[in-house]
């Protein structure tokens, strides 16, 4: 990594994150709160704000990955309109290569994660990897045989689109049953609520959980459940042979361990081998700068 040096960005389904990268070190670190309830001029507005605020002058390289669809025509739209807010076809590459200057990249925040840990992190030298991401919502990024997977309209990776025979309730994206209405953190808050445990954070029912109590305990092994089975698909559709998971629910302690354990009821072929992040909370920034700079693109 000695020779990565630029800037990045990492817009979420709740933080917005920016970095300076020296010599492949995060120098300085910037974290505000996603305004998505404001709407998708106050997201721009607020990517470009961040960007100079890190240090970001006109010519430098830097890299923008954000949650959601952006399409081979540079337009943002929401998958999971909960999270995203009134985020339609915003052409959000013009605006930032209008305030930002001609040398930005803008790629989703997951397909970015899998080119960071791909070429810097947990997946040096596997040649078929999938990152994961457990968090405000689910996603995922594809390097099959040395090479980023895309689709022009910017769908591909949202995994947690994908119904679970686990599944059953309604989830912001339209679907009935998906892996984001069982394991994401919007939805794991949202049923804590609806048993009468309201106004809980997703890391602090998973403390609860932790300390013993039943119905904290039942959320958290249906989430490690849910992954563990969206892990299983994966390698079957893909033929991926490792899982980098990262994401704030994906991380939080005893997260993977509980998705190794109910892997283990799969069939052999089935269970790709999960492993945590080891960029840590930084894989999409890697990858972003990354492309900004050529190295890993997408064609």
């Amino acid at each position: 990594m000695a020779d990565l040096d630029g800037y990045a960005v990492d817009l979420g389904g709740t933080k917005l994150a920016a970095v300076s990268i020296v010599g492949g070190e995060v120098q300085d670190v910037l974290v505000r709160k996603t305004r998505s309830e404001d709407g998708p001029d106050v997201l721009v507005r607020d990517l470009a704000h961040i960007s100079r605020a890190i240090g970001y002058t006109p010519g430098a390289p830097i890299g923008v990955a954000v949650a959601g669809k952006l399409d081979d025509h540079g337009l943002w739209s929401s998958v999971n309109h909960a999270i995203l807010k009134d985020l339609d076809k915003l052409p959000l590459v013009k605006f930032l290569s209008d305030v930002l200057g001609a040398g930005v990249v803008a790629l989703n925040d997951t397909q970015a994660a899998a080119i960071g840990e791909y070429r810097y992190g947990a997946g040096q030298g596997v040649p078929s990897l999938a990152y994961l991401t457990v968090s405000t919502g689910i996603s995922a990024g594809f390097m099959l045989n040395g090479q980023p997977l895309h689709s022009a309209n910017g769908m591909l990776g949202h995994v947690g689109a994908m119904v679970s025979r686990k599944g059953g309730r309604h989830c912001g994206c339209g679907r009935v049953g998906t892996y984001e209405s069982i394991a994401s953190g919007r939805a794991i808050e949202a049923m804590a609520a609806e048993i009468g445990h309201g106004d809980l954070s997703c890391g602090a029912v998973f403390e609860i959980a932790r300390a013993g109590e039943s119905w904290a305990q039942k959320l958290f092994e249906d989430a490690c459940a849910a992954i563990a089975e969206l892990c299983a698909n994966l390698a079957a559709v893909l033929g991926v042979e490792r899982i980098v998971l990262g994401g704030g629910v994906g991380m939080a302690e005893g997260f993977l361990a509980g998705v190794r354990r109910y892997l283990l009821e799969e069939p052999a072929q089935f269970r790709p081998d999960v492993v945590p992040a080891g960029l840590g909370k930084h894989s999409a920034m890697f990858g972003a700068l990354s492309a900004a700079v050529g190295k890993g693109a997408l064609s």
